[in-house]
């Protein structure tokens, strides 16, 4: 009986060891805690691909959390995860819904960022899906129409190729051409040849030519440099003789000064005008009088009074 009874107590031992032993590695595997030590994080994305409830996730390719919840909002899809409060997130962090094997397995790839900015976890970390298998082959049959035009286009242009090469005449404008190209490279050469000594001795003449240029501008730049002063101040004085000529000739416009009053004073010009009047009938008078008997003088003088 005895003996029975430790037997008993020996496979209980055993069986609840064995089961603490297997729920600590099944929460192990499936991220379980009771510590507290993950926090919750919402993803938003256009797509998941076929994403599932307790998929991995990783940090930088590294497994860390795992996802707890998947819902849609509006448009959008919104992916709920765990990952350890050890990973800090930055502002410039991002997330990617990955291919984990060639199987079709998905998975979460987060990068923490580098930002000197923290992440707010009251936001939700946009993120995006990556191009894999499937998605290529989408891509494939939405570019099969494309691609059909441009094979279709190809062979129209190697069969325009293959025709133009098997035109006789054309071939015989292509040798024509090559032809007539070296002749021309042919002549070119028997003129360089046959003038070599009188290209050699332009580029003898060039080089004197610009030896005499400089030799002139070295020995004459300090006469160059005062013709050039001399000249600038010639121009700063004409500019100062046509500033005093304008201004001379604004007075005389306003009559601020005596010229001005002279010419644009009406009083002055009519007795001007009076004066020349007069003396032009006093000039006709000593006229006739020469022309008859002289000049008569008739003249009062008084000694005493």
């Amino acid at each position: 009986m005895k003996e029975s009874r430790r037997t008993n107590v020996k496979v209980g031992i055993t069986v609840i060891f064995a089961l603490a032993i297997f729920i600590w590695i099944l929460g192990w595997a499936k991220r379980v805690t009771v510590a507290g030590d993950y926090y919750s994080l919402n993803m938003r994305f256009n797509s998941v691909s076929g994403l599932e409830i307790g998929d991995h996730i990783t940090v930088n390719g590294v497994k860390k959390g795992k996802v707890t919840d998947i819902k849609i909002v509006n448009d959008k899809v919104i992916v709920v995860g765990e990952i350890p409060k050890d990973i800090v997130l930055k502002s410039d962090a991002t997330a990617r819904v990955e291919m984990m094997d060639l199987m079709g397995g998905k998975k979460i790839e987060i990068t923490p960022g580098s930002s000197s900015e923290l992440f707010d976890l009251s936001q939700e970390l946009r993120g995006r899906l990556a191009t894999d298998i499937p998605g290529a082959l989408q891509m494939i049959g939405n570019v099969e129409s494309e691609l059909k035009t441009i094979i279709i286009d190809m062979k129209v242009l190697l069969e325009k190729l293959s025709k133009n090469l098997s035109d006789e005449e054309m071939i015989a404008n292509l040798r024509s051409a090559v032809t007539n190209s070296k002749n021309i490279a042919d002549k070119l050469d028997r003129i360089l040849t046959e003038n070599k000594d009188e290209f050699n001795q332009l580029t003898k003449n060039t080089v004197k030519l610009t030896d005499k240029i400089n030799k002139f501008l070295d020995e004459n730049t300090s006469t160059m440099s005062t013709t050039f002063t001399q000249t600038r101040e010639l121009v700063n004085k004409l500019n100062d003789i046509t500033l005093k000529l304008d201004k001379f000739l604004s007075e005389t416009e306003n009559q601020s000064n005596n010229l001005g009053k002279l010419i644009y004073d009406e009083k002055t010009y009519e007795n001007l005008v009076n004066s020349l009047n007069k003396l032009n009938e006093i000039t006709t008078i000593l006229l006739e009088q020469m022309k008859s008997s002289g000049i008569k003088v008739d003249t009062k003088i008084r000694l005493f009074e």
